[in-house]
């Protein structure tokens, strides 16, 4: 068995900001890998975000700090730094941006 995930799904909008989020949530599949970046790591500070089973929730800790979100806020989702960013794109089979 491969210990590749099978998609990386970037979210960069808010998810005040249009529906990228709420398309990507429903794409989501296990073993899939959920990162939220630039102005998509407001979610990761909401109460309602419901991430699958079997899929990895991480946020972009560099993007969090500079938004001046406190970092010790975030709910349920992992906090990544830049290289932990690379080697999420490197274990998985492909990638998608949600914009």
């Amino acid at each position: 068995m491969s210990s590749r995930s099978d998609t990386l799904h970037c979210v960069v909008r808010s998810p005040r900001d249009g529906e990228a989020l709420t398309q990507a949530l429903s794409m989501l599949r296990s073993g899939d890998v959920l990162l939220l970046m630039q102005d998509g790591v407001w979610a990761a500070f909401a109460d309602d975000v419901q991430v699958p089973e079997g899929v990895e929730a991480c946020v972009l800790m560099g993007d969090v700090l500079r938004r001046g979100l406190d970092p010790a806020r975030i709910r349920g989702f992992k906090p990544v730094d830049e290289a932990g960013f690379v080697a999420l794109a490197a274990r998985t089979s492909r990638q998608v941006c949600w914009a």
